[in-house]
């Protein structure tokens, strides 16, 4: 018989690999680098679809230049997040939920798209700004968190059985 809930817990919720319940003052580093590996690579695919689809003119409104920009600054910065670890970068991240939302306001609520659509998308973007408050306090203490212990290690946890 496969052990469903092991197999759950150890690769899809496990506190060493997916930190995102463990509270700040018990996060190490290799937690803080799988939380923005995450973050960034969401954020990153997302806003290549939105810059791609700017270009194309496939939006409601037709061809924008402006938000084909500011997706791809936002790629950019994701890269820069992921990499370098770059509170700046983050901050510039954490305007994104807020971008999202000046768009809902002057284009998501119109009489041809429906209300409920709108505000299943407020409510993710709402929550992104949440998260995107954690994520910003992981990037400034990002230099003082501490290693993670040897026991720590995916190799380590692999041969302990």
């Amino acid at each position: 018989m496969l052990d469903w809930e092991g197999l759950i817990k150890r690769y899809v919720w496990d506190h060493r690999t997916t930190p995102y319940l463990v509270p700040l003052a018990k996060l190490n580093r290799r937690q803080a680098d799988y939380e923005i590996l995450a973050y960034c690579l969401f954020l990153g695919v997302l806003f290549a679809v939105v810059a791609v689809t700017a270009l194309s003119g496939a939006t409601s409104h037709g061809r924008s230049p402006g938000m084909a920009l500011y997706g791809f600054s936002v790629v950019c910065a994701a890269m820069v997040f992921g990499f370098g670890k770059s509170y700046t970068a983050a901050l510039y991240l954490g305007t994104t939920p807020l971008a999202g939302l000046a768009y809902l306001l002057l284009y998501g609520f119109r009489s041809d798209r429906h209300l409920l659509d709108t505000l299943v998308v407020t409510v993710l973007v709402l929550l992104l700004l949440r998260y995107t408050l954690r994520i910003t306090t992981v990037a400034r203490i990002y230099p003082t968190l501490p290693e993670p212990g040897d026991d720590d290690s995916p190799r380590r946890r692999l041969f302990k059985r």
